[in-house]
């Protein structure tokens, strides 16, 4: 994850840039919709204390039934990545500095994906898979 400046007001807009990267040897297929929310693809924030921040708001999308054109191949050395912007209100509450990181976690079954939707023959990084976490970037948010 990167953010696009390492320092806002906590009135504007956060640019946020979420990428996948296979730092593997060999191809895996994914689903280039991410789903967010807990438990799929969630922005955590931490303050200084290490303790977790929570706002009123919660991203919750609900995972769309997934179909053969949502999943593509991600070979070794490449990445996949979407940008997100949203008010800084949705992360923090009051200004300071934090840190925030991103966990990625597939919502879709390796066992139901491959009974329902023909993928290519390239391991699917599934649910099962486990949740990644990515490395964390310090923001200042300012008044």
């Amino acid at each position: 994850m990167r953010s696009s400046k390492a320092t806002y007001r906590i009135s504007e807009r956060i640019q946020l840039e979420v990428q996948l990267s296979n730092v593997g040897q060999n191809a895996f297929v994914i689903n280039r919709h991410l789903s967010w929310g807990v438990g799929r693809t969630d922005i955590r924030v931490f303050d200084s204390n290490g303790k977790e921040v929570f706002t009123s708001f919660l991203a919750d999308e609900v995972p769309r039934m997934p179909k053969v054109d949502d999943f593509f191949e991600l070979g070794p050395n490449e990445f996949f990545g979407v940008s997100v912007e949203e008010p800084m209100t949705h992360f923090v509450n009051t200004p300071a500095v934090y840190e925030f990181v991103v966990d990625y976690t597939s919502t879709d079954s390796l066992e139901w994906t491959r009974e329902n939707v023909k993928l290519p023959n390239a391991p699917l990084w599934g649910r099962e898979c486990g949740t990644i976490e990515s490395s964390r970037i310090k923001i200042t948010v300012e008044k």
